[in-house]
C-alpha cells in the first residue's frame, strides 16, 4: 500500500495519469498504471509515448522537461510528480 499523498500533488497526480493515458499508444487505462505501481517501464511506455508526456507537461503545466535527462527522472509517476513539483518551484533542473 503506498503511504497518502499530500491534498496538493493529488491534483498534479491525476494531470500526470491522464497525460500519460493520453500519450500512450491508445491502449492505456488508469487502471493499467495503477496496476503496474505507476512504472511506465512495466507498462511498456514506447519512446514516443515519451515524447508526447513530456511536450504535454511542457504545455499544460508549463514545467521544461529536458528530454536527454537520466531517464529514470521520468520513468514512474511518483518520480514525474517530483520532477514537476521540483520545476514549478525552480529547484528543478
Amino acid at each position: 500500500m503506498n503511504p497518502p499523498h499530500p491534498p496538493h500533488t493529488e491534483d498534479l497526480r491525476a494531470q500526470l495519469v491522464r497525460l500519460i493515458v493520453e500519450s500512450g499508444d491508445g491502449n492505456l487505462s488508469t487502471g493499467d498504471i495503477a496496476s503496474a505501481g505507476g512504472s511506465l517501464q512495466a507498462l511498456g511506455y514506447s519512446s514516443l509515448s515519451y515524447i508526447r508526456l513530456i511536450d504535454g507537461i511542457e504545455n499544460e503545466l508549463g514545467v521544461y522537461i529536458d528530454p536527454d535527462a537520466d531517464t529514470e527522472a521520468f520513468s514512474t509517476l511518483d518520480n514525474l510528480v517530483g520532477l514537476v513539483l521540483g520545476g514549478r518551484d525552480g529547484s528543478g533542473e
